[in-house]
This record gives structure tokens, C-alpha cells and sequence, in this order.
């Protein structure tokens, strides 16, 4: 059972629990909305089709995948040195100076030149999935938000560490077997078969727009859920969906709802997301 590379806001990897007993045999996975891939790593398929419509995300996993992953490694082993370093710096800095004075860090320089390298204003020698693995760990609470020039522009988080353990060759073996695309979920839907199964993980009916990520989910509103809703009721291969509750989401899955469960959120960023919610345990079968 191995855990998720990255950090990904809305992530099953505690939840697995509630709805690992409901996942059937299978052939081949398929996950349409991989995100952080909780599941995915979780279950460690032979045989699987996982993707995004978020084409930085799936350029990180391919990367990870590819054949440069040794590159990477070594490039994120460098920057969590140079992390550390900084962060001797820093705290040597703060010893020296009044509790009233701000203490410049040299991790947040480092963070701004990373994500500037990560959205092309400036020149870089590290692979795109390094870049993409550095803003994810130490951007503020994780969050993945974009201006209207798809420039990544999260604020620096703070952190003590950057950790690069969570990257390791085990992922890349079981990635490289995967196809990895940059698609919609009708590409999942139009490509399984009865022997195989789907997992989704779909953007929630919320008003919280840092949930997922809105330079390339766009709005996921009421439209595209009805949508969804009606594409799942037509599958012919099993599907699990997990889903938080609302009066939309339990009038669109009526009949379909197995079970449901607390989940408790340890962040709530301008009280615009509960501390918990009801998740929905949806399937076909």
C-alpha cells in the first residue's frame, strides 16, 4: 500500500477505509479524475488508465514515470539540501534579531524563483516535474490556484521542511506502467470494459473554488454534474464514486447511494470550507 506523492486538497488517502470494501475484482483501473491518486497507489494496479485534465499534474506524472526520473530525484535531493540550509539561515537570523522585526527567509526567495522557473519567467535547469513537486510541498496549504494567465500563484507556505521521501523508485515502477493521459472523464467512460472498474474522485457541488483547480476544471457546476450524473447511470463498467453531500449530488444519485461517512478537514481557509462534511459512497453495481 503506498501512499501519494503529492499534497492534493479533497485527497482519499484517510478515507480509503469507508469504501475499500465496496471496490469490486477488476481488470483494468481507470481513474478520470486522478488528483493526488490515493486510491491508485493504494490498490497498486497491474493494469490502469489514469487521468487529469490538469496537464501540469499529468506532466508531473509522466515525468515521474519517464525516463528522466533518476534526474529528478537528484534535482529534489539538491533543493531539500539547499532547503535545509536556508532554513539554518533563517533560524540563526531570528535568534539575532528583536521578536518585533521581520526575518528575512531564504526559502521564500527560493520558492519565488522556483514557481517564476515553474511558470516560465525564467530560465531553468530542472525538469518540469522537479519544479512541480517543490511549489506542491511548499506552497501555502497546499493549494493549487492559478491567475488568469494560467500563472501559478499561490503564496509561499512557511514550512520547515521539504520532504522528498514521498518520491520514490517503487512509484515510478508502477506509474511507468500506467497509461497516463490528459483528458476529461469521458475518455475513462468511453474506453472500460464490464470486466474493468472506475474509481471517481469528481470535483464537489461547492462554493469552495481553491478545492480543485480552477485554471483547468473551469466550473464545475450544476451543468457538468447533471452531466456526470447521466454518464455514470449509462455505464456498463462498475464505477465507485465518492462525493460530498448535498441536495444536488443525493437528487442526482438517488438510488445509487451505498453508504456515507464523516470527513473532518483540518483546513478552512476563510470559513469558506466546513471542518466536515458527509461524503456519499455512490456505485453502479
Amino acid at each position: 500500500m503506498m501512499k501519494p506523492i503529492l499534497k492534493y486538497r479533497g485527497g482519499k488517502s484517510k478515507e480509503i477505509p469507508y469504501f475499500v470494501e465496496y471496490i469490486p475484482k477488476f481488470s483494468t483501473y481507470f481513474e478520470p479524475f486522478f488528483g493526488g491518486g490515493s486510491t491508485y497507489f493504494y490498490l497498486e494496479p497491474e493494469d490502469a488508465f489514469v487521468g487529469d485534465i490538469n496537464y501540469s499534474l499529468i506532466d508531473f506524472y509522466k515525468g515521474v514515470s519517464g525516463k528522466h526520473f533518476c534526474k529528478i530525484k537528484k534535482e529534489l535531493t539538491d533543493l531539500q539540501n539547499q532547503y535545509e540550509a536556508n532554513r539554518s539561515i533563517f533560524i540563526k537570523r531570528k535568534k539575532l534579531q528583536l521578536d518585533t522585526m521581520r526575518v528575512d527567509d531564504p526559502n521564500e526567495t527560493l520558492y519565488y524563483q522556483i514557481r517564476d522557473m515553474f511558470n516560465g519567467k525564467q530560465k531553468t535547469k530542472y525538469e518540469k516535474a522537479t519544479l512541480y513537486f517543490f511549489i506542491n510541498k511548499t506552497a501555502y496549504s497546499g493549494m493549487v490556484r492559478y491567475n488568469s494567465l494560467g500563472e501559478f500563484n499561490v503564496p509561499y507556505g512557511r514550512y520547515a521542511n521539504f520532504n522528498t521521501q514521498l518520491l520514490t523508485k517503487q512509484h515510478h515502477n508502477l506509474l511507468s506502467k500506467a497509461e497516463i493521459y490528459n483528458s476529461s472523464y469521458e475518455f475513462a467512460f468511453n474506453k472500460a470494459t464490464s470486466n474493468d472498474f472506475i474509481f471517481l474522485d469528481p470535483p464537489y457541488d461547492t462554493v469552495f473554488s481553491e478545492y480543485g483547480n480552477e485554471a483547468f476544471t473551469g466550473d464545475f457546476g450544476e451543468l457538468e454534474h447533471r452531466k456526470l450524473a447521466s454518464d455514470f447511470k449509462n455505464l456498463s463498467s462498475p464505477a465507485l464514486m465518492i462525493i460530498g453531500e448535498t441536495d444536488l449530488t443525493k437528487e442526482l444519485y438517488s438510488g445509487f447511494i451505498k453508504d456515507e461517512y464523516v470527513k473532518r478537514y483540518s483546513v478552512n481557509i476563510k470559513n469558506r470550507f466546513k471542518s466536515e462534511a458527509n461524503h456519499l459512497i455512490i456505485t453502479n453495481y
